[in-house]
Parts: structure tokens; sequence; C-alpha cells
């Protein structure tokens, strides 16, 4: 069982260092996790089941909570190991982990996006086609990846903004 980066799904805090990007969580949503702590009703703080500081269980525990990802951060008495995350997760589907990915990818691609406008045309015209493979998805996927028809308008949002920065000069 592992923790998930969720700094692209992070709201963009304006910060041209380590900020999140703001995308949707889409289909990663409803992915399960395990944590001891989900919503903060216990002293200290929540693990993962394979956490270290969780002596002297290790694995699952009769106790342990099992929640959607959504729910446990949209929870503000979460309050997580800085060791384990606070939780594991417990299976993604085929097109989760491609979603993921696809997410990562595209929040890299944004962090770069302030800087190709300042330096010139040969980065933009490089990260243009990189960020268009985002604006041409088909319906499967954009239906396995977004359940919800607003996540999908939001992605499609975030991928035109980062390709107008990059035609308008100084703009980023």
């Amino acid at each position: 069982m592992e923790q998930l980066d969720l700094e692209p799904f992070a709201p963009d805090t304006g910060s041209e260092w380590q900020r999140g990007s703001g995308l949707p969580l889409g289909t990663l949503a409803r992915v399960q996790v395990y944590s001891s702590d989900a919503f903060g009703a216990y002293q200290g703080r929540a693990h993962s089941p394979g956490c270290t500081h969780r002596r002297p269980e290790n694995g699952v525990y009769h106790d342990d909570d099992l929640v959607s990802l959504e729910r446990l951060i949209g929870n503000d008495s979460f309050d997580p190991c800085s060791k384990c995350g606070g939780y594991a997760v417990r299976r993604l589907s085929e097109d989760q982990v491609a979603y993921y990915r696809a997410a990562h990818r595209l929040h890299d691609l944004a962090q770069k996006v302030p800087f190709a406008v300042r330096r010139g045309d040969a980065e933009r015209t490089e990260l243009e086609a990189k960020l268009r493979e985002f604006t041409d998805m088909d319906r499967q996927t954009t239906d396995a990846w977004f359940p919800e028809r607003e996540e999908s308008r939001q992605w499609s949002r975030f991928v035109n903004h980062l390709l107008s920065a990059l035609r308008s000069p100084g703009t980023a």
C-alpha cells in the first residue's frame, strides 16, 4: 500500500515554487484509502497500515477507517503522520493509474510554462506540442477520467489557459 502524491490536485497558490495546479480529482475521488484516523477522532496523528509509528499493529486493523480519497482530503480534521502521510491507497484501476500519470505530466508542464514564456519561442513551441495531447482526448478517455462533466471542463480550461499563456508574451 502506498500514498499518492496529490500536489497536482492541490489549489494553485500563485507561487512559482511548490504549488498545486488545482486539477480535478476526477476518477481518483473514488479511490479507497485506509487510515488509522481519517476523521481526526483520536489523539495523535493518522497513520497508514504499514507505518512504523503505528506500533504494535502492522497492516490493516479492525478499527481502521476505509474512506474515499475525496472524503479524506476534504476533511479538515485529518492530521496525517509526516512519515507515511496518514493513509494508504487500497488499489487503483487502470483508468485511475492513467489519469494519475496524466495529471502529473500536465502538472509538470504547467510548472514549466512561466519559465518558457520568459525564455523564448523554441521552448514555447515544444511545450505547446506537449500540451496539445491533453486537448485531443477521445470520449472514452474523458468518460473514464471524469465522472462529472464539470471536471472535464475544468481540465480543458486549465490546458487552454496554459496554451494561451504560451501564445501571449509575458502573461504566464
